[in-house]
């Protein structure tokens, strides 16, 4: 699905092409800056591993969350029909919470030869009560900062105290 890569993109600003299969999880910090805010926004990315053999670890890492980005390969339908697996095991442990759907690998995809009707995104973004949808290629950076801008945006709007 490319999550490792997309955040890598994110807090290096550069594409890491010999990302290995996240086992367990990866923990990111990156503070940023919102006009709103008087303070820095700490962020605690936390990366987990999407296979079967790590849900039980998951569980642990979704407690606190604020967040979320669900991420699909924009080129493998089935990562696409797995976000609602996903979204019952994150909202079975901490509710609904601010979230945005996320098609990677735009870069390996011709618009037109997409795997992946629009319209089913946009039906899948209700589905999950994501907040936005975003196509983004991790390779090229394209829409990666938005993602996260968007959602500490919308982060802080439901949790600022």
């Amino acid at each position: 699905m490319g999550k490792t890569t997309l955040l890598h993109q994110y807090l290096n600003k550069r594409f890491k092409s010999d990302a290995e299969t996240t086992i367990g999880s990866n923990f990111f910090v990156k503070y940023v800056k919102l006009p709103s805010a008087k303070q820095l926004i700490t962020l605690q990315v936390w990366d987990l591993a999407g296979q079967e053999q790590f849900k039980w670890v998951r569980n642990a890492f979704y407690k606190g969350a604020r967040g979320i980005v669900y991420v699909y390969d924009l080129t493998q339908k089935e990562t696409f029909y797995n976000l609602i697996k996903w979204k019952e095991e994150v909202e079975s442990s901490i509710g609904i919470v601010p979230n945005i759907l996320v098609g990677n690998k735009l870069d390996l995809i011709e618009s037109q030869n997409s795997t992946i009707d629009y319209e089913e995104c946009l039906f899948l973004k209700n589905n999950l009560t994501a907040r936005l949808y975003y196509e983004t290629s991790a390779k090229y950076g394209t829409k990666v900062d938005d993602v996260f801008s968007k959602l500490t945006n919308l982060m802080f709007k439901v949790y600022q105290e």
